[in-house]
């Protein structure tokens, strides 16, 4: 009597994706968007213009235009 046949392959349905898989565009996104807001944002911290000084007396270094040759 002949050996009946075994299994060779079966097909099974995948293991659906994990939460990470399903969404991990959508979190790379919302991470990238707010990165970007934060690095082109100014954070109240604007940048004081320094006080317009003249040279000091001392100073070492001729005025432009007035060459001492």
């Amino acid at each position: 009597m002949p050996k009946p046949p075994g299994v060779e392959y079966v097909i099974t349905k995948p293991s659906p994706p994990s939460w990470w898989k399903k969404n991990r565009h959508l979190v790379l996104l919302v991470v990238g968007l707010l990165l970007g807001a934060w690095l082109v944002s100014d954070h109240d911290s604007a940048a004081t213009p320094s006080p317009d000084r003249t040279r000091p007396a001392h100073s070492t270094v001729p005025e432009p235009g007035n060459s001492e040759r």
